[in-house]
């Protein structure tokens, strides 16, 4: 395998993430992440999609709906009430 050239859908990934950065700064102040779980949300969701290699319809709005129920359980988890108006 050739270490210099991305697995596939990686480039997509990163495209995507770029048009999806100040949404993302947004929710993740909105749900009061730390910046470390933040980062850490948007990599584990990011290699789901990957995995999936952009099978689907509008990878941009799965990623932005799977980064949001992450929030939103890790608010469950750590006891907060209400997600951000």
């Amino acid at each position: 395998m050739n270490r210099d050239r991305p697995r596939p859908g990686t480039v997509e990934v990163i495209e995507i993430l770029e048009r999806l950065r100040p949404v993302l700064e947004w929710i993740f102040e909105g749900y009061g992440i730390p910046p470390e779980k933040a980062e850490r949300i948007v990599e584990e969701s990011c290699r789901v999609l990957a995995g999936k290699r952009l099978r689907r319809q509008n990878p941009a709005v799965w990623l932005l709906h799977t980064i949001v129920e992450r929030c939103e359980r890790s608010g469950e988890e750590e006891g907060l009430e209400d997600p951000p108006a």
